[in-house]
């Protein structure tokens, strides 16, 4: 959800609790002036009245009561002198003209005028309030849906206008490769916090040109410093193993020397390769086909295949292509074919399902695997000393920069490792 929307979406619901008490209090402040208009009203003729019964005009007193809008009574009843006997209230009269009982204010009384005391009840349609609540409710509710149109006119002119340099700034962000070296020209703009992000997006950018220049150099610079005295300690060892009168502890430190000097060859090899992954050193792509690199891939791995007694099963429905550095994709499935063996158990299969959206290697196996650290740098069986524990770490960083799916599961004694093209949202 974009920021402009859900900002909007606060201020509409922050409303609606606001639009509510607003009803509320202009339905309370209707009513009391309604009471208070009509309450003056009533007063004003309960005064006419006792004016026309002092005056004994029984013409205007009866006009007054055949309107319907009085009844005028004698009572017998002493009243005290200090009492109040005015009352005003609500009450439901009958409209004949409707055939309805209608809402009306009614104010009752009692007068003594020339020794006689007279009930006085005067009254007066009213509002129907709970007409005037449905008016109230349905006003807000208009008003609501005029402010969401208000509010998506207002996130539609902002998003257009004032978002401009932003979204702008977002897609430069996008398209920059730090492999390029190359810094994106920045919109400038006159807001003063998009001109702030853009300055320090730019310096950010440099920063990140400058340490991958700078990795990459010491990278590649260790690497060769590395691998030359590597090289030298195992031309030294060959002419150890070549010297005459050597004996049987000699031979075996030498082994040892040189077991130990391969794997950190291999392990320079693996860490090299890694970070030249992670920089996107890669950038050579083409249509790729994981069969045809696959049947290279067992041809290299004929000999540890056949020594460990595998059973190969290839089923291939269609051939799984896809555009990729084809250096990384013979990494991608040499280390796949190799985990499949190392991790395999005597006279074991591993099965290879090929299609045209994804290619799937499983090898039995004994051992289950806690997934969480399955791809992690150095994670390995102890069982296998020769592991370096980088393999499944250099399978997860191809997928990732080639744009694939790793999925992995374990099913009756089967380890199966899928690649498939990645899923959009």
């Amino acid at each position: 959800m974009k920021l402009l929307v859900k900002t909007s979406l606060y201020y509409l619901f922050f409303s609606i609790p606001i639009l509510l008490i607003a009803g509320f209090v202009c339905y309370y402040v209707i009513t009391s002036e309604v009471k208070d208009s009509n309450n003056t009203l009533l007063t004003n003729r309960k005064i006419v009245v006792e004016k026309y019964l002092k005056d004994s005009d029984t013409v205007a007193l009866n006009l007054i009561t055949k309107s319907g809008e009085a009844q005028i009574f004698k009572i017998s009843k002493p009243i005290l002198e200090k009492k109040s006997y005015l009352f005003f209230l609500d009450t439901l009269i009958l409209d004949t003209k409707e055939n309805e009982l209608a809402p009306n204010r009614m104010l009752s009384t009692i007068v003594k005028v020339r020794n006689v005391n007279y009930n006085i009840k005067i009254w007066r349609s009213t509002l129907e309030y709970d007409e005037l609540f449905e008016g109230i409710f349905f006003l807000l509710v208009l008003i609501l849906f005029f402010l969401f149109l208000t509010f998506l006119t207002i996130n539609f002119w902002i998003s257009k206008n004032l978002w401009k340099s932003f979204n702008n700034t977002l897609f430069a962000l996008k398209s920059f490769e730090v492999s390029e070296n190359k810094i994106p020209i920045l919109e400038k703009t006159s807001i003063i916090e998009f001109s702030a992000l853009n300055n320090s997006i730019s310096e950010m950018m440099k920063k990140m040109i400058s340490d991958y220049s700078s990795q990459k150099k010491f990278t590649e610079n260790a690497s060769h410093e590395i691998q030359t005295p590597l090289a030298v300690i195992k031309s030294k060892i060959d002419l150890l193993f070549q010297s005459q009168n050597l004996k049987e502890n000699e031979i075996n430190l030498i082994i040892a020397i040189d077991d130990a000097c391969s794997k950190l060859s291999r392990l320079n090899k693996s860490l090299l390769l890694l970070t030249k992954i992670e920089n996107r050193q890669f950038n050579d792509y083409e249509l790729v086909s994981f069969e045809k690199t696959l049947k290279n891939a067992l041809f290299f791995f004929e000999d540890n295949i056949e020594s460990n007694h595998l059973k190969i099963k290839i089923n291939c429905e269609q051939d799984f292509c896809v555009q990729m550095n084809p250096d990384l994709c013979l990494v991608l499935v040499n280390n796949l074919i190799q985990n499949a063996i190392r991790y395999n158990v005597e006279n074991g299969e591993i099965e290879v399902f090929i299609t045209k959206n994804k290619i799937m290697v499983s090898n039995s196996s004994k051992n289950e695997v806690i997934e969480p650290v399955l791809f992690e740098r150095f994670q390995k069986n102890s069982s296998f000393n020769q592991s370096l524990g980088l393999g499944l770490s250099i399978i997860k960083e191809i997928i990732q920069v080639s744009g694939l799916r790793l999925d992995y599961k374990y099913s009756i004694d089967f380890h199966q490792f899928t690649i498939s093209f990645k899923t959009k949202g």
